[in-house]
């Protein structure tokens, strides 16, 4: 459903430009932000994220972060929350 997965699109990237990151280049599904003197970057693909930094906590805290924020919304956040919860 094309609405579905752009109002997805809307709302994950409201969401990371209230956490500062910023779009690569052209691209709108790839971010990045500096968080405590590390890179992050995040790719998105509807409900599919890849996060990558070379601290294992300040990645952690990136994860818990976007789970906590979407765990209260409806079954399709949830089951991004329970992704990102359990790493699957």
């Amino acid at each position: 459903m094309p609405s579905a997965a752009h109002a997805w699109h809307t709302m994950i990237s409201a969401f990371l430009q209230r956490e500062s990151c910023e779009t690569i280049g052209f691209e709108k599904s790839l971010w990045r932000v500096l968080i405590d003197g590390h890179h992050i970057l995040l790719g998105a693909h509807t409900d599919d994220f890849v996060i990558a930094c070379t601290n294992c906590l300040v990645l952690n805290a990136v994860r818990m972060r976007l789970f906590e924020a979407f765990e209260e919304h409806g079954q399709g956040e949830q089951a991004f929350a329970h992704k990102l919860r359990t790493g699957q």
